[in-house]
């Protein structure tokens, strides 16, 4: 999926929504590898969520491994459909704690509409599997 048929605006501006994607998602995983680390409020609201500490550098490298796959071209689609079950994910657990819905059980949602809109912008042929008409 090359950038012909591209304009330099929507090349850009899809890398940037998707660099966006990639810093935060890479930060998250990280960060769940050092939860032991963090302050007690931090580990209070992650223990809400009714994950074990021990499972989550797993949580963390699947989603990495999904994060790299989607920063690169040839498996940004791979990694895009990877992210997207695990944001899924995400709002179901936000859902069954009952998180306030805008702030916590949305934003993956948000999330990943950032992250289809920067591959949307950056590969012409994504577009061509789109229901939208011209």
């Amino acid at each position: 999926m090359g950038s012909e048929n591209v304009s330099k605006g929507q090349l850009w501006t899809g890398r940037v929504l998707s660099g966006l994607v990639v810093l935060f998602l890479l930060f998250d995983g990280v960060l769940k590898f050092f939860l032991d680390k963090m302050p007690p409020e931090a580990q209070a609201e992650g223990a809400k969520l009714g994950y074990p500490p021990e499972v989550m550098p797993y949580l963390g490298t699947v989603l990495i491994v999904s994060t790299l796959l989607y920063a690169f071209p040839r498996t940004a689609v791979l990694g895009a459909t990877l992210l997207t079950g695990y944001l899924g994910g995400a709002v179901a657990t936000h859902v069954r704690v009952l998180n306030p819905l805008g702030s916590h059980i949305l934003f993956p949602t948000y999330l990943g509409i950032i992250l289809w809109a920067g591959l949307y912008l950056r590969f012409p042929k994504l577009r061509e599997l789109t229901p939208w008409q011209k």
